[in-house]
């Protein structure tokens, strides 16, 4: 399932890193199931040497343990048949299946956010949000190229950072009197961390 970033501006954190957790997951979960019941989608990622380091281990909290024995054999399979050819062992090097899928979704989210963008209603509901995290707020810069809608986000960034050290400010006990407030407050250091470094796995633009 592919997931909306209107819908997603309902949720806290960056909408963009919001959606590619959750179409991250679905992808996992089913790509987990077709390494058993499909050989061919098995020996693709054989040949793409399993996962990368970050979703080996997503995987073995996802996945069942027959199936996480199941593609540890054929890679351990492969790489005894490359040593005994005289080969050096294929370690770090590999095409994670995942981290492409989330890669290609990311490209989706950018140009999806960008297109909306311009969408007065799109702006004044974002204005309520966290916001982008540093990530992708680089990289939709990136894409308008200084125009009057960066500009819009840049000032719109700086109102959601100071909205957000006023939560922090609630939670160490220096504000907020209403319920309300101090919900957000104790939500505040979780946000201020994916705001900072984004989803877990997400990299950082050169």
């Amino acid at each position: 399932m592919v997931h909306s970033l209107k819908k997603a501006l309902e949720y806290r954190g960056c909408p963009i890193c919001q959606m590619l957790d959750k179409d991250e997951y679905d992808f996992m979960c089913r790509f987990q199931y077709q390494t058993i019941k499909e050989d061919k989608v098995r020996q693709d990622l054989i040949s793409s040497n399993g996962y990368c380091n970050f979703h080996f281990y997503e995987m073995a909290r996802l996945t069942s343990p027959m199936a996480n024995a199941i593609v540890a054999k054929d890679l351990l399979d492969r790489e005894i048949r490359e040593m005994e050819e005289g080969l050096l062992p294929s370690v770090g090097r590999n095409d994670c299946p995942v981290c492409r899928y989330v890669r290609q979704r990311e490209d989706c989210c950018l140009q999806e956010f960008q297109s909306l963008l311009p969408e007065k209603s799109f702006q004044e509901e974002y204005e309520r949000t966290d916001g982008l995290c540093r990530i992708h707020l680089k990289r939709i810069l990136s894409l308008l190229e200084g125009n009057e809608l960066g500009q819009f986000l840049l000032r719109t960034q700086v109102e959601q950072l100071k909205q957000l050290r006023l939560e922090l400010e609630e939670s160490l006990g220096q504000g907020g009197t209403t319920l309300q407030e101090r919900s957000r407050g104790k939500k505040a250091w979780w946000i201020a961390i994916k705001k900072r470094a984004g989803k877990k796995g997400l990299k950082d633009p050169e």
